[in-house]
């Protein structure tokens, strides 16, 4: 049978449009693959990238919330436990991840580390990397099925989870995306990495306006403010030290994204963040749900260009580059959509006048 025969016959008029669809896409992607594989693997590992770090956000709030207390957690417990459910389930993609490692870390074919042989074989190898990366999704899947209220509920449990996370997110951060360049390094990255899973998931919740009154979503407003914040200034701490040490390992990642497409992307995210950061510390603006929507509207803006300049720049391809942009924006797109569907869910729920109205 020929190719336009089975389209006609598996995707006629007589299917569904749902299954049509579905096969549409799965045509797609099979040609990308056939045509671009680095590039679809590349921007594959980004969008999973950005997916799990939302889930992992939540899953980090739920904890801290159960620990610290406050009305905003209270307000926006429901989507938050959601978001986390969506954790084991992407955390099985992680399995294609490990799969293709030769087509996205320069490192995982035996090149990209010559100068450093003992670094390849003693922690960036692929063996090594598959199980890293088996130990950490596992973990953080206990983490966000305890967060989404399965199993033990108390503050004992939630200390270990965050416990856990604080460790195995640096990790997670040296492996999927530091790596990307092999010789370069920072301390900070892992920190940056954790604020950037907290910022996004915020970032969805005052889009979608979780809070649902004006004290929860001040509250929410000012958590994601502080997040925005301190991954500004982490990036450009990390930026002075690195560039006043002249170091050429660690400069050589500030010459790459010194070309002018990268750096426009910096200045674009930095433009997004000081709007972010102009309209989040208006106190009066906090309590409006339209100015908070424009304000996440411009913090997750900024969050997906600063995931798009560290992730994409290595890879030295504007193919690569553009699968990354598409891939980070619809797994962002997606996780927007399941987050509106929550709150739409909990607007339907009989306990949603209270949850309107959290006591301080």
């Amino acid at each position: 049978m020929t190719l336009s025969g089975w389209i006609q016959r598996n995707l006629g008029a007589n299917t569904p449009v749902s299954l049509r669809l579905f096969g549409l896409v799965a045509l797609l992607l099979v040609a990308l693959a056939l045509l671009f594989p680095a590039a679809l693997a590349r921007g594959f590992v980004a969008g999973w990238i950005v997916a799990i770090s939302a889930g992992m956000g939540a899953s980090i709030l739920v904890h801290t919330h159960r620990l610290t207390r406050g009305r905003w957690g209270e307000a926006a417990r429901p989507t938050l436990e959601r978001l986390a459910a969506t954790v084991p389930f992407v955390a099985i993609l992680g399995l294609v991840v490990i799969l293709v490692q030769p087509l996205v870390w320069p490192w995982a074919d035996g090149s990209g580390l010559a100068e450093k042989p003992d670094v390849a074989s003693l922690y960036l190898n692929p063996v090594l990397f598959g199980v890293r990366t088996v130990v950490i999704l596992a973990g953080w899947s206990i983490v966000a099925i305890l967060a989404a209220g399965f199993g033990p509920q108390g503050r004992l449990a939630s200390g270990f989870s965050i416990a856990f996370y604080a460790i195995s997110v640096h990790f997670a951060s040296i492996d999927w995306i530091m790596s990307l360049e092999p010789h370069w390094s920072s301390t900070t990255f892992g920190a940056m990495f954790a604020i950037t899973q907290i910022a996004l998931a915020l970032g969805l919740l005052v889009v979608a306006d979780a809070g649902g009154s004006p004290g929860p979503r001040d509250d929410l407003a000012k958590l994601l403010l502080t997040a925005i914040l301190g991954l500004a200034y982490m990036q450009f701490m990390q930026f002075l030290v690195q560039w006043s040490g002249n170091l050429p390992e660690k400069i050589a990642y500030y010459v790459l994204r010194g070309e002018f497409v990268w750096r426009s992307v910096a200045i674009l995210a930095a433009l997004l963040a000081a709007s972010a950061f102009a309209i989040l510390s208006r106190t009066a603006l906090r309590r409006d749900a339209a100015a908070m929507r424009i304000a996440a509207d411009c913090a997750l803006a900024f969050l997906v260009l600063f995931l798009f300049f560290e992730f994409a720049p290595p890879f030295r391809d504007p193919v690569s580059a553009f699968f990354c942009l598409a891939a980070i924006l619809g797994a962002l797109a997606a996780m927007l959509a399941l987050t509106m569907a929550s709150m739409r869910s909990n607007d339907r729920s009989p306990l949603a006048p209270l949850r309107r109205e959290v006591p301080r």
